[in-house]
């Protein structure tokens, strides 16, 4: 997902952010690239943040100077497992999601 130059060192800073930042960061966003790629994730983003995303199940390559909004699940689901609206929601509920803001360095 990030673009590398061979022989090349590319900085990246991780920062965990609350939900809000999230969100505001999303809304807040004029270039910014739809890649989730699971309908019960966009429908958690879209209440959360009050938002229409729409599914877009696409591969993405980060530049320079970009910045990457992340929803991590902090636990680890089945092979296979795909989840349904008010399971993903459970998880928000319970703190096993997390938001994560990487930033690469430009």
């Amino acid at each position: 997902m990030l673009k590398l130059e061979k022989n090349v060192q590319i900085k990246t800073v991780f920062t965990e952010i609350d939900s809000n930042e999230f969100c505001e960061a999303i809304k807040d966003s004029k270039d910014l690239v739809n890649a989730i790629g699971h309908k019960s994730t966009v429908e958690l983003i879209n209440t959360m943040c009050g938002t229409s995303l729409e599914m877009n199940r696409v591969s993405i390559t980060a530049n320079r100077g970009d910045e990457i909004l992340a929803l991590i699940l902090t636990v680890r689901l089945e092979e296979g497992c795909v989840l349904e609206s008010d399971e993903i929601e459970e998880f928000l509920e319970q703190g096993k999601i997390r938001f994560v803001k990487v930033e690469i360095e430009s």
